[in-house]
């Protein structure tokens, strides 16, 4: 026993000289640097800045509520004050807690989150709590703690690309710092633990929960008393109005979209954001400007409804993003992250796959109501809108023209339902169902990952990865990041001709028979490929020329249905607004060697030399 002693008792020797040792080699080493140069900026495509997150708005300790000052100590390091980088008490709780129970407890003080923002990244390996624990000690041996805190709060994540106290009580509440009360300054520290899940503008339930863990660690530590904590929690939340309108010309929806790509391609941690970054993007000032004025335009007195839209370059650079009506009301991105049924959006999907497959433009089906009885016995009986039919044979261009679904339906099933996945499949839509309906577009999407396909198919087959980002440059002006186009064959050329042409048939009045040409009431100056897709949820509009796809969407947030024409036709005056805005010139596909153009009466199929001109492969 006494030699066990012993042992103990010279492993705790051992212990302390390493310890004391590290604190040494801590003090006698440089100070580290405290991240002058941290910070993101955005460019458009003509290299100007529109977005920053620099330390230009950095506070001291005196500029801050002390509500807020007390409530980050009190759920973040309660005892910042007493230790020299590490909580032994809470290192050892954290054990106990995690060993005896399932919920998981971390133990990083304020100073190792600091050392971790500006220097490191967040990735779970011992080098980097090996790196994360010295980082500590050597801001401890160099700096006051004041000097350590003022520089997290500086430093720290709020969400919505905010960093620092003094953005985050601009953008959530229109206040300094130092106006916070005790009810918004316990929101903002329990934000920064996750901002996607407690950021009031996303979840404000739980925000409301967040900030109860906070303000109750505030009564244990001594801060404030028990009604106090009672009454903030009871408080709604006051939040800006014009939140947006905080971070001067930044197009919020494309930012958040530059922002996730910046996540997306591992460049959105502190280990680069303390290199500074300097991001190009495709954004095009000008076009943005136009989209917005133009979306605004649209919604005006439609409460509630919704819109997104997008415009992509042939090169897949967007160009310009709206994932919202109101960016200050809905910090969501109905662009990028919605789930919606896409309608009559897909069929040219489903005809690429039929002309692959031997249809022309003049292939015929039957246009009427139809039973389908299907091979697991189940019967299927869609129809079309207004229930009009032709009652009579009708060409695939006037099927895409009126959106006949009879047609679509009866192409889908001849064709096989999985033929249609399979091509999904190549656009990342994994786990389909191959059924009827997936011809009428019950795919759940949105525009983004929906304008892959279309961008591919306008640029005549060719695939490149849909993008904001074209190039990061560092403080230095070292290149982080070049996007470098893969320009990858994925559909056949002259099919995705083929189609585009036939897509010009939408703005026809000639095939306004038993039902309306969906574009007839909506020209452009210049030739476009067009598809609308309408549910009873979702108006949809999607067109392309050589130079440009142009995407838009409207609809409610909570599936209500909409039944106004005033409704549904935003998608399609945007397109319009749009196509005349971007395209002066007649722009349009050149035929290769392997096409035919020919034509034809579009009504009967019967060749035509004074009828529309459409393309057949050879």
């Amino acid at each position: 026993m006494v030699r066990i002693i012993k042992w103990i008792r010279r492993l705790v020797i051992c212990i302390m000289i390493l310890v004391m040792s590290i604190y040494v080699l801590g003090y006698i080493i440089e100070e580290p640097d405290l991240g002058d140069h941290q910070y993101i900026k955005l460019y458009d495509n003509q290299n100007n800045l529109y977005y920053s997150s620099s330390q230009s708005d950095n506070v001291t300790l005196e500029d801050v509520s002390h509500y807020f000052i007390d409530a980050i100590i009190a759920i973040e390091d309660h005892r910042f004050y007493e230790h020299k980088g590490f909580d032994i008490i809470g290192i050892v709780r954290a054990i106990k807690v995690n060993i005896f129970s399932d919920d998981l407890q971390g133990a990083s003080t304020i100073t190792q989150q600091y050392a971790r923002l500006m220097y490191l990244t967040n990735e779970k390996t011992w080098n980097r709590k090996l790196n994360e624990a010295f980082l500590a000690i050597r801001l401890e041996m160099h700096y006051d703690k004041d000097t350590i805190l003022e520089g997290y709060m500086n430093t720290v994540y709020f969400g919505h690309g905010i960093y620092g106290i003094r953005k985050a009580a601009r953008y959530y509440f229109d206040k300094e710092p130092s106006e916070l009360d005790l009810n918004e300054a316990s929101m903002l520290a329990g934000v920064i633990n996750g901002p996607e899940y407690y950021s009031p503008f996303n979840d404000e339930e739980a925000a409301k929960e967040r900030q109860l863990l906070v303000l109750e660690a505030m009564v244990t530590y001594g801060y404030i008393e028990d009604v106090q904590a009672s009454n903030a929690y009871e408080t709604d939340f006051i939040l800006n109005d014009n939140a947006s309108k905080t971070i001067e010309n930044s197009y919020p929806y494309f930012k958040d979209t530059v922002l996730n790509e910046l996540e997306e391609l591992g460049y959105l941690t502190d280990s680069y954001i303390n290199q500074g970054l300097n991001v190009e993007t495709s954004l095009d000032v000008s076009i943005q400007d136009t989209l917005e004025d133009t979306v605004n335009e649209q919604l005006e007195d439609k409460n509630e409804l919704e819109v997104a839209s997008m415009i992509v370059d042939h090169d897949a650079h967007i160009l310009a993003l709206i994932g919202g009506a109101d960016y200050t009301s809905s910090q969501f991105n109905r662009a990028t992250s919605s789930s919606r049924q896409i309608g009559s959006t897909m069929k040219p999907l489903l005809y690429y796959v039929a002309l692959e497959n031997g249809f022309t433009p003049i292939t015929k089906f039957k246009s009427e109501e139809t039973t389908f009885q299907l091979e697991n016995g189940e019967t299927y009986s869609p129809s079309n809108f207004n229930d009009k039919y032709a009652h009579d044979d009708i060409t695939l261009a006037q099927a895409i023209a009126v959106s006949d679904n009879i047609y679509a339906v009866k192409t889908h099933l001849f064709l096989g339902e999985n033929a249609l996945v399979s091509l999904l499949n190549q656009f990342g839509y994994t786990d389909i169902s191959p059924n009827p309906s997936l011809a009428l577009g019950t795919l759940n999407t949105n525009i983004y990952d929906l304008s892959s396909a279309y961008v591919t198919i306008s640029n005549e087959g060719i695939y490149n990865d849909i993008h904001t980002i074209t190039k990061i440059t560092n403080d230095n002006g070292e290149i982080l990041y070049e996007y470098i186009p893969t320009n990858k064959q994925l559909l056949n050329q002259d099919i995705c001709l083929v189609l585009s042409q036939l897509l010009t048939s939408p703005f026809h009045e000639e095939f306004s028979t038993y039902a309306s040409a969906t574009m007839a009431n909506y020209q452009v100056n210049s030739t476009f490929a067009v598809k609308t897709g309408t549910t009873a949820y979702d108006s949809l509009c999607i067109g392309y020329n050589p130079n440009y796809t142009i995407l838009s969407w409207c609809g409610y947030d909570d599936n209500r249905e909409m039944t106004l024409q005033t409704q549904t036709r935003i998608p399609k005056i945007i397109f319009q607004t749009m196509a005349n805005y971007l395209q002066e010139d007649d722009i349009w596909y050149e035929p290769t060697d392997s096409i035919e153009q020919v034509p034809i009466n579009p009504l009967t199929g019967e060749y035509d030399e004074n009828g529309m001109i459409y393309w057949f492969k050879k």
